[in-house]
């Protein structure tokens, strides 16, 4: 006979004769991990992990070498199998050295592929840098301006020089998108049917619509106030983020097809209950924390007083504020540091911000701090106000009373509090004071209806909503934002909102909660000291950029934006700053994958710490990191033309490789199979510098143009933009396999020198022109040769850098409508 039946996890199977246990299983979609496996030709160094158990052996087989006989009983899972699998990957990670993401993607709470972003920065690939953003944050407007840059604090190029400016990269790629009149052309799933009302027309509800359209829910903003925006308009003024960018970012989100009631207060003009009667299957709340904490002090009521959100509201609506030549700000955080910029904005001569502590320990950014400070701004510390007295017909309106203050013993923590030295009350002469103590969500409770009464609140008067899950006490309703966090930056509400919209989603649609990205991250070090120096080995200091900004003497005198902004040689030369810490692999490696599927903890088996080899960039076409290399060998097997050595001068105690050597011969032909079969990232192509990070790419299967073999490609593509060429090993006539052309060859399309428009002689010069006006110049061109010399006197050269169709298209042109035969392809070319 030449079939052999056995039981594979239970399943009887009837396989070919003389195939083994791993192919049998694969050819029964069962599926047996591999690290090391190349279809026909067995590994001198395997990995193990392919292992099963066959009843009636005591030890585990491996299955790639086993062959399967009749009556075989085999397990491909069990505690003994897992187990050993473990072990054998966590001996291979000990060696392994490299990030699976960069420190930066890793910080960025809305985990944005800042490495991808950068990288298509460098390539001039803007458009397709932004849509990488907002695959995460669609606000990178008002995000790439008052972001307080989690990311930029872990850039490893602080240990050469200084980080690379990122969040000024991304707010260069989304204005460079607006003045270049880019439409992303976002795509949107299929309409599901299902309505959901947003409350709050700030980033978290804007956020918030965002992802739901996208999702393909009817989405309906309402907003109390006569403008989109939220914070975004009312919290930061114009010269932070200037009324125009803010419009487009925000309509921009508008055009994906989403509901819009403006000047529609919750409590007032709509309640939940209302909501539900009108048919919306589900209410998100994110209406910020707009209710400032009051000054709690004698005489805090006066007309002279004002309190931070109103009176950061008032300016943004242009009201006139007469707030004298003195103000004085009492508070420390973010909110503070805006309103003191904002009042010598408005003619105040002399701003003091007045805080209990130190300048260290004020909640503000310390950027926000200093670039107050570099504006005018005075700061009154380690002092808190106690009382506030009209003045009458004095030289001011207010007097402010102040009290100096001391640090207190330290507490169970460690903490030391600040606590009022006796004795120590002096008065500052002011015109006007505001207040910048935190906000709240809500006073006491949420006015309208009984649903408002009864939503739960946190102690500190936000929306009591579960972290995990965005929902709140009451069915059906869910909240994100500051409502339910507190202030926070712009970033971390937009990203409360994309969770609440996985929750949404789930709910609505009556489905499981997509799973969240999974952590396991290799690394070279997770804290600065923790990196070893030798990484930086090669690379020169190279200042990062410095972003044009107005003078201070010259941008307190108005409301225009401070900073400019990067030309586009300044974001061309910021991006090629990027050390490109994170893996290129991510999305292709089988020892993270498989890592992962079996549960290996990498804090506990420990990983590579220091660099052995560094990178070897001499090959043309790709990069050997042998700090990668896992010794499987599977690079070198897949060769067809044994143009890749692999060897090791020894091989340690748990069998791993000593003095390892990754060399090409002379007769390679660059066709990167090697690198495709590579089980980590320790080969890779020069011109694959993006990392795939869970975004969706898009698999597009076509023909090679390059030569008349027909060979298959499998063209992956992110945008309008190519990534990578692979191809497939099931499909006839080149089964995977691909020459240098067909695998590399097509970096043209996004080359900056491309031509994109169409050109025509004039005076002399080449210029731009229509396509009509182009086409027409050409064929009366063609018209009057034919007619003086005949159709053989013109000849026709068709590119293989265009597509097959259009090379077709070209000689049926020459042979029909010209009339000759003088056709060919430049493939050689």
């Amino acid at each position: 006979m030449n079939t052999v039946t056995l039981n594979i996890n239970g399943c009887q199977i009837v396989a070919e004769k003389d195939l083994t246990l791993l192919e049998v299983a694969r050819r029964s979609d069962i599926v047996i991990p591999t690290l090391c496996h190349v279809e026909g030709k067995p590994s001198d160094t395997p990995c193990q992990l392919c292992v099963v158990e066959v009843e009636g052996q005591d030890e585990l087989m491996r299955s790639c070498v086993t062959l399967a006989k009749e009556g075989m009983v085999v397990k491909t899972v069990s505690d003994r199998i897992t187990a050993h699998r473990q072990e054998r990957l966590g001996i291979l990670a000990e060696t392994h050295f490299g990030d699976c993401k960069a420190p930066c993607n890793l910080t960025c709470p809305g985990q944005i592929n800042v490495q991808g972003y950068i990288a298509h920065v460098a390539k001039g690939q803007y458009e397709e840098a932004l849509r990488l953003v907002m695959e995460r944050n669609p606000m990178p407007f008002s995000v790439g301006r008052v972001c307080p840059r989690f990311c930029e604090t872990r850039c490893r190029r602080l240990l050469v020089d200084e980080p690379v400016s990122i969040n000024h990269l991304k707010r260069f790629v989304a204005d460079w998108c607006m003045t270049h009149e880019i439409d992303l052309k976002i795509p949107k799933d299929k309409p599901t049917g299902k309505r959901v009302a947003v409350i709050g027309g700030g980033p978290a509800g804007l956020t918030a619509a965002y992802f739901l359209t996208r999702r393909g829910h009817d989405v309906t903003i309402y907003e109390a106030a006569p403008k989109l925006g939220g914070a975004l308009r009312y919290g930061f003024l114009e010269f932070r983020i200037p009324r125009d960018v803010l419009d487009y970012e925000i309509n921009a989100i508008l055009r994906l097809g989403i509901s819009v009631k403006l000047s529609q207060k919750w409590g007032k003009d709509f309640t939940i209950e209302s909501l539900k009667e009108q048919g919306f299957d589900a209410v998100f709340i994110a209406s910020g924390a707009g209710v400032d904490i009051p000054l709690d002090i004698k005489g805090c009521v006066n007309p002279h007083v004002y309190s931070a959100m109103n009176y950061l509201k008032k300016v943004a609506e242009g009201k006139h504020l007469d707030m004298g030549k003195r103000a004085a700000v009492i508070g420390g955080n973010n909110i503070a540091m805006e309103i003191a910029r904002t009042l010598l904005r408005q003619g105040v001569q002399e701003v003091t911000v007045v805080y209990p502590q130190a300048r260290l320990e004020m909640p503000a950014h310390q950027r926000n701090i200093r670039e107050a400070g570099k504006e005018g701004t005075q700061f009154l510390l380690m002092a808190s106000p106690v009382e506030i007295c009209d003045t009458g017909d004095g030289p001011s309106r207010l007097k402010l009373e102040i009290i100096r203050m001391k640090l207190g013993k330290p507490d169970a923590k460690g903490n030391r509090s600040p606590e009022p030295i006796p004795g120590s009350t002096n008065i500052l002469q002011v015109d006007s004071i505001v207040t910048s103590l935190g906000q709240l969500a809500v006073n006491e409770y949420f006015e309208g209806g009984e649903l408002e009464k009864s939503i739960e609140l946190t102690p500190r008067n936000m929306i009591a909503a579960n972290p995990r899950s965005s929902q709140t006490n009451i069915d059906g309703v869910f909240a994100g934002g500051d409502a339910a966090t507190g202030p926070k930056s712009v970033i971390q509400a937009v990203v409360s909102a994309r969770r609440a919209v996985a929750n949404i989603h789930a709910y609505i649609m009556d489905v499981e909660k997509e799973p969240a990205d999974n952590r396991f991250n290799f690394t070279r070090g997770k804290g600065f000291d923790d990196v070893s120096l030798k990484n930086f080995d090669g690379i020169d200091v190279k200042l990062r950029e410095k972003m044009p900004t107005r003078p201070p003497e010259i941008c307190r005198q108005d409301f225009d934006e401070v900073k400019l902004g990067f030309t586009e040689k300044m974001a061309q030369r910021e991006a090629e700053r990027c050390l490109s810490c994170g893996c290129t692999a991510f999305d292709r490696c089988d020892l993270k994958r498989l890592s992962i599927d079996n549960n290996v903890n990498i804090n506990k088996i420990g990983m590579g710490t220091t660099p052995i080899y560094g990178k070897d960039y001499s090959h043309p076409a790709f990069i050997v990191d042998r700090d990668k290399c896992i010794y499987c060998k599977r690079c070198e097997r897949a060769c067809e033309y044994d143009a890749l050595q692999i060897s090791a001068g020894s091989m340690d105690e748990k069998g791993r490789p000593l003095d390892l050597v990754i060399k090409f011969k002379e007769n390679c032909v660059s066709c990167g199979a090697c690198v495709d079969n590579c089980s980590t990232g320790a080969l890779n192509k020069k011109a694959q510098i993006i990392p795939v990070q869970g975004e969706d790419v898009k698999e597009v299967r076509t023909t090679c143009p390059y030569c008349g073999a027909g060979c298959q490609m499998l063209l992956r593509v992110k945008g309008d933009t190519i990534l990578e060429v692979t191809s497939e090993k099931h499909l006839a006539p080149n089964y995977g396999a691909l020459c240098v052309k067909g695998r590399l060859g097509h970096e043209f399309i996004q080359h900056k020198d491309r031509l994109k428009k169409p050109l025509i002689r004039k005076n002399g010069m080449l210029v731009e022109t229509t396509w009509d006006e182009a086409l027409e110049y050409t064929a009366k061109k063609f018209f009057d040769l034919k007619a003086m010399y005949g159709p053989d006197s013109i000849a026709g050269f068709s590119c293989a850098r265009a597509t097959n169709e259009e090379n077709y298209l070209m000689q049926k042109f020459m042979r029909t409508s010209i009339g000759t035969n003088n056709i060919d392809h430049c493939a050689r070319l």
